[in-house]
Parts: structure tokens; C-alpha cells; sequence
């Protein structure tokens, strides 16, 4: 064989091994409201329905694009009041028409099989002061009337649904339950049906919105309304369920798992889309999950403003039973440089992306989106009312370019690993966080990268948590971690960095908090005011760098140094009544620090604060003041404050002084002092007493290094007598060496 031809035979070779290995990026199409898993996802006539049945391994290759049908577009309510900090949006006019809010008892139907009980909201309701519990016995008869109530005649014909709120002890099949509309004062005449869905999940509150049996209009001359056992009576027997809120709404209007907001854009926007817990009349009731009782929650957090208020509908995913039950699954890794895209908001008619896509789980059961899997990108998929919005479980390199809301999830989005665990994901951008737990959450996972964080607020626990054993992940912006029921953040990881705080306020315990983090750096807090005790607290925490920092109105104080050693704050603006407090572990002698607090300085320690302030002893300028709060600062246990490290040369007597002034003659001791063992030619402690009297005594002390070096020169202060609230005042120190 001649040498061209076996060159022309390796380039055959190499051409078909890379036609086997390269192939073109596809793109798919997934519709859940009208796909099909069976459907090849090639276009959105043959969409496929879920991203765990349609996108397999066996269809997609990596660097493939998704494309996932939008949600309806928001449509306006009309005029809405809003109010910081509150769960109430009050409407100009309402949308919907009250059936029964379940406030008074309802009646037993003659011959049923059930018992009727009214419900404290304290026990277990949505909206007021009581909820209808319906508990059934061991023979349920099927297709009797149970239960009914009397309403006041009602004409309803301008609507053609109902929404409600319903929550069962055992899984409800189809045909189990019937809710009718009655013409009558006792349930006996039905005008209008409603059948109620399977339900697989218990004990969690779902908001159902229901069109009556056969279409059209509901009745203009309704007297009550009543709930009927079904044609089956699987799984009913010793069961109950409980109901609430009965409203009639029209087929495009606002009903119970409408989602609303003062956001009028279809794609972005700041403002967040909020879940309902009630519906009164003008009256809506923000909610936090499906399981909050209409006494319970967080509500909105923004400006206090009336304007016009949107709502929003959402794409119901099925009902799962297991909380951790993944709803879409990812099923294949991409690689780098060919990640998978999974996009949401896609219009269907015109194939552009023009707005996003909020899956809603209704009962905050399973896992909206769940990855395992690396090299993953996701934008404009929103997840509501799920166990976790978006769970990475042990994955790496995987990417969320935007998602504008993460809303009443009982985690919003949940980066979990059992061990210590490097991912090397990135979080380009979440605009709204507000849910039962936690807003974010990283359990052992490292080296993340979050982008722009804002509006994490009004969470049940806590708005961001960076676990224990999650380490060296990277924040740039946060913007916004309010009104949060524990903690706005708490930062427990290792060598974290957040470049930008905008605010941690209104949170009902502490704006920002590090618990046993080691190592984390803070570049600005804009704001960490108003909460409910601290504004920024470091318990058993070490090597913390907090560039500036500005409180206000924290009930208890403004930083909260607890058991933590060398914290760092450069620059601190407080205005609290209590600036700083503090409490240390004992015999640790663990010390934070203040470079500038209010223009001045201060060091904290176990039963010490030291402080500098203007001189008032015979001084200029700035002077120390050690404060001494407890008798266990004893001559075995002094306070030790550095005043200089200085440079000296060998063979030449060092000479310094200082101004020592005690607050009381023979309660509290202080020295001037250059410790032993320094440097050659310093073997033994060199000290020099204060006097015991209180007059501003000039303290001296000699040594003479035989070696190049540097020298440090302390302060030792420590109690001596009766209570342990005396100081020393410190100012104007000289340090000279002989020629």
C-alpha cells in the first residue's frame, strides 16, 4: 500500500469516528397542559408533557435546547392597596362572589353517615376564624347528602366556577366527593355540580378551582350549598376532610390558585407573584404554603402603595403523594461546552420566548424541578407551592441564568449533598424567594457562584442559608433579605464571600447572622436594621471581614459579638441605644474588633469592652478606655490590649511611656508592659504599675534588645476588689530608642 493511500484511509476513519461522536444540537418542545410523553418533542404539535417521561437519555444528546410552553400572560384585578409587611391586599372591587366562608356551623343531613364540626382556624383553616371538618364512618353509603348550609338567595349566573379550599386525612379518588349548588334551603335540590378531583396527597390544604358538571353558567336562585358523598366510596371510610373559603369565580377571573402581584410584565419584572390563602369579598390573604393557617404567615414586603394589581395563572402539575417525590426529573448530563438548556417560556403560536412559566404543585408536595445531573441550564422556570422549587441533589455545573420567582415551596431552591461536596454551580440571578423555610439553602455544597440575589423575603425561617460543611462559595449582589420569620441570612459555611448586602431588615430574630463560620467576608451591608434582635450576630464564628455596615432600630443592639474571635468590621455606622453587646465563652479570650464604629474604635472581649473616645483624661486627641464587667477578670485571667508593635535594632536602651488614669483607686489594676522572650536581651517581662489612686499617671518602662527585631507593647488590665465595673483610661504613648 502506498503512503498516500494509507493517508487517505486514516482521514476515511477519523471521519466516521467523529461523524459518530459529533451530531447536531436538536432542539425539543414540552407543553404540560397539552403534550405527550408518547410524542416525539419535535414541535409543538407533538410536544412532549414532562422533562422525566419526555426528555429521556434516549431522545436528547448534550448541548440540546428544551423549549417549555409559557403560563397565561397577567391580567389586571383592578386598583389593589398593598401594605408592607402585611398578609391583606385590599381590592377596589371584587372579582369573585363569597358562597360560604365556613364561619358559622354547617347542618347534618338527615340519614348520612358523617359528623360535622366547626374548626377553630387555631386547630386548622385558611380564612378566618373556622374551617368545616367532615368526618365520615366506618360504612359510608354512597351518593347521600352529608353535610349542607343555608346561604341567603343568590343569583351566581355571571359566574361558572368555584374555588375552595379542601384537605383529607386518607387519598381521595375520583367520584368520592360532590359539591353542589342547591336551589333549595337544606342541599335536597342540586342546580350545580362540582366533582372533586383525585387527590393522592393527605393532610396538606389544596386549593381547587372546579367548573361545574357539564359547562355553563351556575344557577340564579342558589339557597345552599352542600357536599355530597360520590358514586364511590373508596377510601372513605373513618376519613375526614376539611373545607373552606367557598367562592364563585368566572373562567378567566381570580380564584384560589391565582397568583398576584403589582408585576404587570409577562417576562421579568422585581415585583413578586404572591399565592393566595383567602379570598373575602375586596379581601385577599397573602399566603406562605398551602398548609398555613389563615392565623399564621408573613405576607407581602415592599412600598405601602395602592395601585393596579395583576394576576396570574399557573401551569398545575399532578398531585403527588411523597414529599420528596421529584415532579420533572432531569435524566442526562450535558457536558462542558454542550450543556443541556431547559427554557421556559416559550409561546406556542409565534415560537418566541416572551414570557416564563410557572409550574405550580398546589399542595407543596415534591420536587419542582430536580437535577443529578451536570451541565445543566435552566431561565424562566418559576416554581410554586412544591417541597423544594428547584432540589440539586449532588450535581455540578449546572446553571440558573433567571428565575423571577421561587414562591411558597417549603424551600425555594435546595442545593443539598449528605458530605461536604464541590459543585462548581452558578446561580446567575433569582429576583423573589418567599417560602415556608427557606428561601435558598446550601447543605455541604461548595464552591457556587451566585450572581444578583434580591427580594428573599417574608420566608417562614429563614431567607439564606449557607449550611455547616458548605464552603467557599461566592455572592456578588444580595440585594434584599427582609421580613423573614428567624434570620434573614445565616451563614454557618466557610470561606464564603458576599461582595454587596443591599439589606437584611424587618426579620423577627437577626438581619444577618454567622453561626460557627470561619473565614467569610462581607463587603458592604447596606442596611441591617430593624430586627427583632440584632442586626448583624457572630456566635462561635472566627476570621470575619465586614468591610461597612449601617444599623438602626434593632431591638436589642446593633452587632452582637457572641463566643466569636477575631471579627473584623472596618467601618460601622449604629445608631442603636446599645451600639454593641456581647457575651464570650469563658477563659477563651476570644477578641472582635471595630476599626471604626460612629468615627471611633472598639474591641470586644469575655468581660471587657474596650472602646476609644475623645480625650477626657488630660490627653489629646483619642484615648482607650477598658472597661472591666466581671470579677472572673482576675490576675489570672487579665485583659491584654495591644498598643504597638514597634521595629528596634540591637544594643540600644528602648524607652516607652504611657498615660494610665484607673476610674477608682483599688478595685481594678493596670500595667504597662513588654513581655519576655520577645527578643534576645528581653528574657523576663518588663512592666511598669499604675499607682493606686486615680490621677492620669505617666507609665515607664526600659529594655534593651540585643538583637534586630520587633517588640510588642501591651496594656494589662484586671479586677481586683468589690464590683466589676471600673475602667482604664489610656492615651499618649511614646516610644523612643537611644542613638
Amino acid at each position: 500500500m502506498s503512503k498516500i493511500k494509507i493517508i487517505i484511509t486514516i482521514s476515511l476513519i477519523l471521519l466516521l469516528l467523529f461523524g459518530n461522536i459529533v451530531s447536531a444540537q436538536s432542539i425539543f418542545y414540552l407543553d404540560y397542559e397539552n403534550g405527550d410523553d408518547e410524542n416525539n418533542g419535535s414541535d409543538w404539535a407533538n410536544a412532549w408533557k414532562t422533562i422525566t417521561a419526555g426528555a429521556t437519555a434516549a431522545r436528547t444528546a448534550p448541548g440540546d435546547t428544551i423549549r417549555i410552553a409559557k403560563s397565561p400572560a397577567p391580567a389586571s384585578i383592578g386598583n389593589g392597596t398593598w401594605t408592607n409587611n402585611s398578609k391583606t391586599v385590599t381590592l377596589a372591587t371584587a372579582g369573585t362572589a363569597v358562597i360560604d366562608l365556613c364561619e358559622t356551623a354547617w347542618e347534618d343531613a338527615a340519614g348520612n353517615d358523617a359528623t360535622i364540626a366547626r374548626t377553630a382556624v387555631a386547630t386548622d383553616g385558611k380564612e378566618g376564624s373556622y374551617s368545616m371538618k367532615i368526618t365520615m364512618d366506618s360504612a359510608v353509603q354512597a351518593s347521600i347528602l352529608q353535610t349542607y348550609y343555608q346561604i341567603s338567595d343568590t343569583d351566581f349566573s355571571d359566574y361558572q366556577k368555584i374555588s375552595f379550599w379542601i384537605k383529607n386525612s386518607g387519598a381521595i379518588v375520583a367520584d368520592n366527593w360532590i359539591v353542589c349548588l342547591c336551589s333549595d334551603t337544606a342541599g335536597a335540590t342540586p342546580v350545580d355540580s362540582f366533582l372533586v378531583p383525585a387527590i393522592p396527597v393527605i393532610n396538606y390544604w389544596i386549593p381547587l378551582t372546579l367548573t361545574k358538571d357539564g359547562g355553563g353558567n351556575l344557577g340564579a336562585s342558589i339557597q345552599s350549598i352542600a357536599i355530597y358523598s360520590g358514586g364511590t366510596t373508596t377510601g372513605m371510610a373513618s376519613k375526614y376532610i376539611y373545607v373552606d373559603d367557598f367562592v364563585a369565580c368566572t373562567t378567566d377571573g381570580l380564584n384560589l390558585q391565582s397568583l398576584i402581584s403589582k408585576n404587570s410584565a409577562e417576562q421579568g419584572g422585581t415585583e413578586s407573584w404572591y399565592a393566595l390563602q383567602s379570598i373575602n369579598g375586596t379581601t385577599l390573604m397573602i399566603d406562605s404554603i398551602a398548609n398555613t393557617k389563615g392565623n399564621d404567615g408573613q405576607g407581602y414586603s415592599g412600598d405601602t402603595e395602592t395601585v393596579t394589581t395583576y394576576k396570574r395563572e399557573t401551569i398545575k402539575t399532578d398531585l403527588v403523594a411523597a414529599s420528596t417525590t421529584n415532579v420533572h426529573s432531569i435524566q442526562e448530563s450535558g457536558s462542558d461546552g454542550s450543556p443541556y438548556y431547559y427554557e421556559g417560556g416559550w409561546d406556542t403560536g409565534t415560537t418566541e420566548q416572551t414570557g416564563e412559566t410557572f409550574f405550580d404543585g398546589l399542595s407543596g408536595n415534591g420536587n419542582g424541578i430536580e437535577t443529578s445531573k451536570a451541565y445543566i441550564n435552566f431561565n424562566f422556570l418559576n416554581m410554586y407551592r412544591y417541597r423544594a422549587g428547584y432540589y440539586f441533589n449532588g450535581c455540578t455545573y449546572n446553571t440558573i441564568t433567571h428565575v423571577s420567582n421561587l414562591n411558597h415551596n417549603n424551600y425555594g431552591i435546595y442545593l443539598y449533598k449528605s458530605y461536604s461536596f464541590v459543585a462548581n454551580n452558578n446561580i446567575v440571578e433569582i429576583t423573589n424567594a418567599c417560602n415556608n423555610s427557606y428561601g435558598i439553602m446550601l447543605t455541604n455544597y461548595c464552591n457556587n457562584t451566585f450572581g444578583t440575589i434580591s427580594n428573599i423575603n417574608n420566608n417562614v425561617n429563614v431567607g439564606l442559608t449557607v449550611s455547616n460543611g458548605s464552603n467557599n462559595n461566592l455572592f456578588t449582589t444580595i440585594s434584599n433579605v427582609n421580613n423573614n420569620k428567624t434570620h434573614g441570612l445565616d451563614l454557618e459555611g466557610n470561606n464564603a464571600e458576599i461582595k454587596t448586602i443591599g439589606s437584611v431588615d424587618n426579620n423577627v430574630v437577626t438581619g444577618l447572622l454567622f453561626s460557627t463560620a470561619i473565614n467569610n467576608k462581607v463587603g458592604t451591608v447596606g442596611s441591617a436594621s430593624s430586627n427583632g434582635t440584632y442586626g448583624v450576630q457572630f456566635l462561635n464564628s472566627r476570621k470575619i471581614n465586614i468591610g461597612t455596615i449601617t444599623t438602626t432600630g434593632n431591638s436589642t443592639a446593633g452587632i452582637y459579638f457572641q463566643t466569636s474571635d477575631n471579627v473584623f468590621i472596618d467601618n460601622a455606622t449604629v445608631a442603636e441605644g446599645t451600639p454593641v453587646a456581647s457575651s464570650f465563652t469563658a477563659y477563651f479570650d476570644e477578641k472582635s474588633f471595630i476599626n471604626k464604629l460612629n468615627g471611633y474604635s472598639g474591641i470586644w472581649a469575655e468581660y471587657v469592652d474596650i472602646i476609644s473616645q475623645d480625650a477626657t483624661a488630660g490627653g489629646t486627641g483619642l484615648e482607650w478606655v477598658i472597661s472591666i464587667t466581671d470579677i472572673k477578670r482576675n490576675i489570672y485571667y487579665p485583659i491584654v490590649l495591644s498598643l504597638a508593635k514597634i521595629a528596634v535594632v540591637a544594643d540600644k536602651l528602648v524607652t516607652v511611656k504611657a498615660y494610665f488614669k484607673k476610674s477608682q483607686n483599688a478595685d481594678i489594676e493596670a500595667i504597662l508592659a513588654c513581655r519576655g522572650g520577645q527578643i534576645a536581651g528581653v528574657v523576663a517581662d518588663v512592666t511598669d504599675t499604675c499607682p493606686g489612686d486615680t490621677n492620669r499617671n505617666e507609665l515607664e518602662i526600659t529594655f534593651t534588645p540585643t538583637e534586630i527585631g520587633v517588640v510588642e507593647i501591651e496594656a494589662w488590665a484586671y479586677w481586683l476588689a468589690n464590683t466589676a465595673d471600673e475602667n482604664v483610661i489610656i492615651d499618649e504613648m511614646t516610644i523612643t530608642q537611644a542613638d
